[in-house]
């Protein structure tokens, strides 16, 4: 089954449980991080208030 959620912000344990491997390619090399709750993703969609990390 495949994870079907807004942005990662949203995710609760049992999410991460259950596609820990679809998550993992998501946050793998962040550039973005979210400004209400600090979760990190490689794209900015995935995360409600995406801020652009700095190098």
């Amino acid at each position: 089954m495949k994870l079907k959620i807004k942005s990662l912000c949203g995710l609760k344990k049992v999410h991460m449980k259950e596609h820990f491997d679809e998550i993992q390619s998501l946050v793998a090399r962040p550039k973005y991080v979210c400004g209400k709750c600090a979760r990190v993703a490689s794209c900015g969609s995935h995360l409600c208030k995406a801020r652009k990390l700095q190098a």
